[in-house]
């Protein structure tokens, strides 16, 4: 172990980078608290969820299957892991760099791991950023604005419009937008963009959005992977 530095100071430079997007993600979060509460959930019930799975499209994922009345645990829990599943690639690309201030910091920071703060850290990593608590800095506003948004979009429901009427439902596809702009860094990766983006629209007219969204990430992880199959 190198003795890495985790500091407040880093916590709280990771902090100030992060409230932009808290603002963002506080909206995000009333989107998806007005269409838990649409679903039945109470404030409660939609805050447990956002901070038990933590994923804005693996908790839409599931409360589609919910409204379909067909959705049995095994279907919910496979759709949440297969959609999260990409939180193994960004701790992974995190790992050289997060697991030298030891394992307790460093699982404590995935704790906060979104796809927002990966992309700031790994930009910040680039530049030179050392400490290792900017990790977890960059999380906790973003943490705060998510679950707050939510219980406030599920208290709200009565008063609120539907979360289409103030263009919530573009936020997960604006957003995926920008992460995509960020790591495009040459036309051969837009192949798993056209190939992900062909997959979900033909499986969401046959199977509906839950399926589409898992099977979009399936066709565009492998052929990622075969696309840089050989890089280090």
């Amino acid at each position: 172990m190198s003795g890495a530095p985790f500091s407040l100071d880093g916590f709280r430079r990771g902090a100030r980078d992060g409230v932009p997007l808290a603002v963002s993600i506080f909206a995000y979060g009333v989107g998806f608290g007005l269409v838990a509460a649409q679903a039945g959930f109470g404030v409660g019930k939609a805050v447990a969820t956002s901070a038990a799975i933590y994923s804005g499209s693996a908790q839409l994922a599931a409360v589609n299957l919910l409204q379909t009345g067909q959705a049995t645990l095994w279907a919910l829990f496979a759709a949440i892991l297969v959609i999260n599943a990409r939180y193994l690639l960004f701790g992974a690309t995190l790992q050289p760099w997060l697991w030298q201030a030891g394992p307790i910091r460093a699982y404590g920071s995935l704790l906060l791991l979104g796809d927002a703060n990966w992309l700031m850290t790994m930009r910040a990593i680039r530049t030179g950023e050392e400490d290792r608590a900017y990790l977890a800095g960059t999380g906790a506003p973003i943490a705060v604005g998510w679950l707050s948004g939510t219980a406030l979009g599920a208290a709200a429901v009565s008063v609120l419009p539907r979360p289409e009427a103030l263009g919530f439902d573009l936020m997960l596809p604006c957003f995926a937008a920008g992460m995509v702009t960020g790591m495009v860094h040459s036309r051969i990766d837009l192949l798993p963009v056209a190939v992900g983006a062909g997959s979900a629209l033909a499986v969401f007219h046959l199977a509906g959005p839950a399926p589409a969204i898992i099977t979009a990430g399936l066709a565009a992880g492998a052929v990622a992977a075969l696309l840089h199959r050989g890089e280090a």
